[in-house]
């Protein structure tokens, strides 16, 4: 468990190592394990319950934002589909912005594998 929080830490700030955040973390996790054993099984699943809702709300955001460039690219995905070639996801083309992997690594690695 330590591991992924450190993990999602890590991604969060962006790669930079912080020793005191991840100590302030880890002595979280250790409270929140404590605090947990010692009270009602009631008083978890209510934190459970919370921490939950606190994760549908932000996936419900993150679709509302990510709804639009999914349906360009749906309707692209078909148009491709259709003409019977091979569909090629190409996110400038379509005006989607910030896709870095797509403009940048995924790109590389078909350069790779065009030499192959």
């Amino acid at each position: 468990m330590i591991h992924n929080a450190e993990t999602n830490l890590a991604y969060v700030m962006k790669g930079k190592q912080n020793k005191i955040v991840s100590m302030i973390l880890k002595a979280d996790l250790l409270a929140t394990t404590l605090y947990g054993s010692i009270r009602t099984a009631e008083t978890a699943w209510a934190l459970a319950d919370i921490g939950v809702g606190i994760m549908v709300w932000l996936n419900l955001i993150a679709i509302l934002i990510l709804g639009k460039p999914a349906l360009i690219t749906l309707k692209d995905y078909r148009e491709q589909r259709k003409k019977g070639i091979d569909p090629v996801f190409s996110p400038g083309e379509l005006g989607i912005q910030n896709a870095d992997y797509w403009d940048e690594e995924y790109q590389h690695d078909q350069d790779k594998e065009n030499v192959s």
